[in-house]
């Protein structure tokens, strides 16, 4: 599940959604969709459908709210 906060139209048929605010650093992201993706979001489509045009690690802060810095100190281990 991931989900779209504060959706807002900026114009006709293009609308600005945030992201849940990363839970270590406390930042987030907002980024634009199309009316046609939001209604998708609604009727329960996946995040790899409603954001397609973004890469992974945008669409993980719209999952897990983790920012790809985060994310990456986390899981980024040296293979040494």
């Amino acid at each position: 599940m991931f989900t779209l906060n504060n959706p807002t139209k900026v114009v006709e048929g293009t609308y600005t959604v945030t992201s849940h605010d990363c839970p270590t650093c406390g930042d987030n992201t907002t980024i634009l969709i199309t009316g046609d993706k939001l209604y998708a979001y609604n009727q329960g489509a996946y995040v790899q459908e409603v954001l397609s045009e973004y890469p992974a690690e945008i669409r993980e802060r719209f999952i897990s709210g983790i920012c790809d810095n985060c994310w990456k100190s986390m899981f980024d281990f040296d293979d040494e």
